[in-house]
């Protein structure tokens, strides 16, 4: 191996030794993330991470194995492709391959073309690995986006019985405003109930109705008819104290319209909304007491400013996206106040109301344990395991890192990643 002459005589034994020291170690390590990767993608598969507060495998990465969340995404994401691409899969296995060639060339590699990006993979840098799937990815997206934009188009068509038929295809992007625009109006869910309606299908008639209030609205200048001003955007919940506590669970808990609601998506709502207090008297009600919200513009500042994110361990959701949380419940007394009250996410506030874990207050401190008192986010004792350890500098890239003509690669791998119709040319 060629290098400057920067080291002196009798440190070159030891910076030899240090050098196969790295070489082998590193590979050593890559082959350990194989068995990770692989590991990780049958783990999602079964499920092993759910339970408790945990809501994605990422997440439980970030807890049990000190992974940041992004990355653990990506591990994830390259342990599920490596199960179609044998070729990267075994070259990662015995070391030759780095975790981040790996990740490059999974971005892009289909079964057709695994055993071209192994062989690419094995002789480029790292760097070089880089450029070349991030310049495929751009050339991949460009022809993707160029066959949707030539297929997008809306179509109209009279039925025999006067009926207007409307067909639509559109990019992604944009179809994902217009589904967010009939949405707005029509609601994103079906309704629990289905309402008296002579439509075959009447959810997809209340999107039908959306579309033409969205028209009309476009035609006026008006507020679409099927937009409800101020309290549209307003839930109402009827609930007994009795069922909060759980004194009687059989209690009035439903929504205006009579839909049910469980106690633990009550006590939730309960957490971080406006409350009107009325006071019955055998079913009717003698008093009602002033609209309040339990946590204050001044309090939720103070909030954000000490938990900036959502309070359970390993959760990454900033502070402005969270609810506030009442250690002890508002309807059993408990204080609206800095000392009694954390943010959590939504996932994590429903999930503790839905009884997935517990959080007790050490001193001054919350604590969040497992429904069977285990800590969590503490770490746990884990038993290593030998393993075969990799006896070559397998890693090293077989190109040298040597400069590289990369409009010359695009051009050769362009051929390869084009689709089969593209390279047929135009019909005659």
């Amino acid at each position: 191996m060629e290098r400057f002459d920067c080291v002196s005589t009798e440190n070159q034994e030891r910076a030899d030794a240090l050098e196969r020291e790295i070489c082998l170690s590193s590979a050593q390590a890559h082959a350990a993330m194989a068995r990770v990767t692989a590991a990780a993608a049958e783990f999602d598969e079964i499920g092993g991470w759910g339970g408790g507060g945990i809501k994605s495998f990422p997440h439980w990465l970030a807890i049990w194995a000190g992974f940041d969340s992004n990355t653990g995404a990506e591990l994830l994401r390259v342990g599920q492709a490596l199960r179609a691409l044998p070729l990267l899969s075994a070259a990662f296995a015995a070391g030759e391959l780095s975790f981040d060639k790996v990740r490059q060339a999974t971005s892009v590699a289909t079964p057709d073309t695994d055993e071209l990006m192994t062989r690419i993979a094995r002789g480029a840098s790292g760097s070089q690995l880089a450029r070349i799937c991030r310049s495929l990815r751009r050339m991949v997206r460009l022809e993707q986006s160029e066959n949707q934009r030539a297929k997008r188009g809306l179509w109209t068509r009279i039925e025999e019985d006067g009926m207007l038929r409307l067909v639509a295809i559109l990019p992604p992007e944009e179809g994902e405003i217009v589904m967010k625009a009939i949405e707005s109006i029509s609601g994103d869910k079906p309704p629990a109930e289905e309402q008296e309606d002579a439509a075959y299908d009447p959810w997809a008639a209340r999107r039908a109705d959306a579309l033409v209030a969205m028209s009309e609205h476009v035609l006026t200048g008006g507020t679409p008819a099927l937009v409800a001003a101020g309290e549209a955007r307003q839930m109402v919940v009827h609930v007994d104290v009795g069922v909060l506590t759980g004194e009687s669970p059989d209690g009035l808990c439903n929504l205006e319209n009579g839909v049910r609601l469980s106690a633990a998506a009550a006590r939730r709502i309960g957490c971080d909304a406006e409350i009107i207090p009325v006071i019955e008297r055998d079913g009717l009600p003698i008093d009602v007491g002033r609209k309040y919200r339990t946590a204050p513009p001044r309090l939720r500042r103070a909030l954000e400013v000490r938990d900036r994110f959502c309070r359970y361990p390993g959760c990454g959701v900033p502070a402005r996206r969270t609810q506030a949380h009442h250690h002890d419940p508002w309807f059993s007394g408990g204080g609206t106040n800095l000392a009694a009250m954390m943010l959590l996410c939504g996932f994590h506030h429903s999930r503790y109301h839905e009884g997935a874990y517990r959080i007790v207050k050490v001193g001054s401190e919350f604590q969040f344990e497992t429904t069977d008192g285990a800590v969590i986010g503490h770490p746990r004792g884990v038993v290593m395991s030998e393993s075969p350890l990799v006896e070559r500098e397998a890693a090293r890239a077989e190109w040298g890192g040597e400069h590289m003509d990369l409009d010359e690669m695009m051009w050769v791998l362009g051929e390869a990643f084009m689709p089969a119709e593209a390279r047929a040319g135009p019909a005659n």
